[in-house]
């Protein structure tokens, strides 16, 4: 016998805790420990002759793994396999007649001959395993895909004893149904779900992967599409399936494979220097790496996660990933993809603090809302951090995030029932004004701050779920004029002397954290009249009048774009206290298209989701789509999901100059050269106006919040090189 085998066979002695006749060289110890086993063995049996249900099994079993003449008749009680059950009644036929038949078979074929099984036994399983998968088509309407993780489920299932077809039809339909997510395909709905998960336990390693375009499904795929048993070995798939039966957790798979994700974390960072594919392989062949030994800890660890997590994900996502009865794309389904981060209920954020203890997520609540909202009425235990402010002041908001860190350490350190580690974002619930929210949420994971969620419906949802008024409060005055006079600046002295400036929290933390809040957000309404056109606008240089005009592809002067000056396609920064202006131009009439028939065009090259600023600077989610010659900015209706305008078409040998904002580079402003007429008005503009030092001179420009920026803008500006035959001129100089 191998070694492999031998260490196989030992690891199952270890598993199967219920056998007597153990090897005579146990010590009494172990002889002792085996009794105790006995005991819950027997306990176990006992209560499944009688006909126990599946808590009687969580409460004997412990997710403990099983002997092997429990395990089917545990997994079947726990899968809800009964005879009066009829969802997986199985109705015989040697019918053989899919058009991917021989795809079926040969997979079959494959998985038996690798499988211990006795050689009597090798046609009589084969037959059983395609009989049933073919069934399992025809029933469900589904096409058998090679890869797709059915078959890999059937390597434990065909080392039980099942007594025909129909039952192990019954075992495969019911771990399939239950516990695979539906839409486990590539970019599919269970891997957008799991990178929200990951992003809130480890933003840091999800950035990585987001930086490598590493997404779950290119690793994760067979983990979840097999539960795991195609990644691991057969002495663990079955102890890790007796454990995952009895937890009946449908969402277990996903902690599981953030504990993998931690176990390899320090490794894959390491990697950063690998190609992309090296660390995909390396990740997808995590599992295969445990050993019985690390089951125990595995599991306790993926617990560990699942509890500090916000549980309302589960019950808000359930229907799209596991219902059999609603198998619609619905709107749920689509949030999953455009959710930023975790969202979290209003009533759990309400129950979560009330409960108060240590047990469980806390929240650390941040009100978003504008100033004059904050004011008229909030959460009493809520924070204020004004969203406008990250844009009009960021050395003013960054002082704000300093108070917040510090208050969310008081509140915890106190025993507040407004401390928590997890902070939860809230705004106005108007889709409108919360895009500035959402900017605050990406500007607290790009710092690689965990436990990052956003409250579903905003402050408008929690207002309607509050039963208690008295939970709503608004600030007083007088406080909040004590709580101004007292600190000199909410940016640099609150933060150096935060812990002499607060007062001692105890159990009435309304006035600690209105005091804190009330600075911020009487701070904000000040500077938002001093800059409330600060967005509106850009800046030119003081040293020079002169408008941007691009090259042509027939001026090949040598070192044009040398002159003294950084090239007008780098990802140049604006200041924040430019003193002349930018304005856009009026956008000529948009043209109303469709979003998919744009996707399928020949000369697409790249498209990006992103949000565009008009005039006003109002946002709008929006798609930039990027050809080999031109530019385009498509505005999405939110009452027609398949379609936009066409605001801006721009031709890529017109962008004069790439800027980004220097406090929030995700924020991308693309400069264009205008016409000669154009030229003509405004040099003599210029001229007429260039002794007055606060000449504005208006600059058509559009400007969109790019969440992809570093890769976009580094492709589009290889192509506006290529439209010039820049790196003709490169090579000729």
């Amino acid at each position: 016998m191998s070694e492999e085998n031998t260490e196989q066979n030992d690891s199952n002695l270890n598993i199967n805790h219920h056998e007597s006749n153990s090897n005579s060289n146990h010590n009494n110890n172990e002889n002792t420990i085996k009794t105790q086993d006995n005991q819950w063995i027997n306990e176990l049996r006992l209560a499944l002759e009688k006909g126990c249900d599946l808590g009687s099994i969580r409460n004997i079993g412990k997710c403990r793994p099983l002997t092997d003449d429990l395990r089917l008749r545990v997994w079947e009680t726990c899968l809800d396999i009964n005879e009066s059950n009829s969802e997986y009644k199985y109705t015989d036929s040697n019918v053989f007649d899919l058009p991917e038949q021989n795809v079926i078979r040969d997979d079959v074929s494959r998985l038996v001959h690798t499988s211990q099984i006795n050689q009597d036994m090798l046609t009589s399983k084969m037959t059983d395993i395609e009989a049933v998968i073919t069934h399992y088509c025809k029933k469900s309407n589904e096409t058998y895909e090679k890869g797709n993780g059915w078959i890999e489920i059937f390597k434990p299932l065909i080392t039980l004893e099942y007594k025909d077809r129909s039952e192990l039809y019954a075992l495969f339909a019911s771990i399939r149904n239950r516990y695979i997510p539906r839409d486990c395909e590539a970019d599919g709905m269970p891997y957008h779900l799991f990178r929200l998960l990951l992003l809130y336990h480890d933003p840091e390693l999800c950035r990585f992967f987001d930086t490598r375009k590493i997404t779950p499904d290119l690793y994760a795929h067979i983990w979840i599409r097999s539960l795991y048993a195609g990644s691991c070995s057969l002495n663990i798939t079955l102890p890790l399936w007796d454990g995952y039966f009895q937890h009946a957790d449908q969402f277990f798979a996903f902690f599981l494979a953030l504990v993998l994700l931690m176990f390899a974390k320090e490794q894959v960072l390491d990697m950063a220097d690998k190609e992309k594919n090296e660390i995909i392989n390396f990740l997808s062949k995590a599992p295969s790496n445990l050993t019985v030994d690390d089951l125990d800890d595995f599991c306790s660890l993926a617990n560990h996660y699942a509890s500090n997590t916000p549980q309302s994900f589960r019950k808000e996502f359930y229907t799209c990933l596991f219902s059999e009865t609603d198998r619609s794309f619905s709107q749920k389904a689509y949030s999953i993809y455009q959710a930023l981060c975790l969202p979290v209920s209003v009533q759990e954020l309400l129950q979560a603090n009330q409960l108060g203890g240590t047990a469980g997520v806390r929240y650390f609540i941040v009100d978003c809302r504008p100033a004059e909202q904050y004011n008229s009425k909030h959460l009493y235990t809520a924070f204020h951090l004004d969203a406008n402010l990250l844009l009009e002041d960021p050395k003013e908001f960054a002082g704000s995030v300093d108070a917040l860190f510090a208050t969310k350490q008081r509140a915890i350190d106190a025993g507040s029932t407004a401390g928590g580690e997890h902070l939860c974002f809230i705004g106005s619930g108007h889709e409108e004004e919360d895009k500035y929210v959402r900017m605050v949420v990406a500007y607290f994971l790009r710092r690689n701050t965990k436990y990052v969620s956003i409250a579903s419906g905003g402050y408008e949802m929690l207002a309607k779920a509050i039963e208690d008024p008295s939970m709503l409060i608004q600030p007083q005055q007088h406080k909040i004029s004590t709580a101004i006079h007292d600190s000199l600046s909410i940016g640099s002295t609150l933060k150096n002397n935060i812990v002499e400036k607060i007062p001692t929290i105890n159990t009435q933390t309304a006035s600690f954290i209105n005091m804190i809040s009330s600075a911020v957000k009487t701070k904000s309404i000040e500077v938002k009249e001093k800059v409330k056109d600060y967005i509106n606008y850009t800046s030119l240089t003081d040293s020079s009048h002169s408008i941007p005009k691009h090259v042509s592809k027939q001026d090949k002067v040598s070192n044009l774009y040398r002159q003294n000056q950084p090239s007008v396609f780098s990802l140049d920064e604006e200041e924040d206290d430019d003193e002349t202006t930018s304005s856009f131009r009026h956008h000529e009439t948009s043209e109303l298209v469709d979003i998919e028939s744009w996707f399928l065009r020949s000369d697409l090259l790249h498209k990006y989701e992103c949000e565009h600023f008009d005039e006003n600077d109002t946002t709008y989610p929006s798609l930039l789509l990027v050809s080999s010659t031109h530019l385009y900015i498509l505005r999405k209706l939110p009452e027609h999901k398949t379609m936009a305008n066409l605001v801006s078409r721009r031709p890529l040998n017109t962008i004069s100059k790439i800027t980004s904002k220097k406090n929030f580079p995700e924020i991308i402003t693309f400069r264009y050269a205008s016409n000669q007429a154009e030229d003509e008005e405004e040099e003599k503009s210029t001229k007429s106006n260039i002794k007055n030092a606060k000449a504005k001179i208006p600059i058509d420009c559009d400007k969109v919040y790019l969440p992809d920026a570093g890769d976009a803008i580094k492709s589009i500006k290889i192509l506006i090189m290529k439209e010039l035959n820049m790196f003709e001129i490169s090579n000729e100089n």
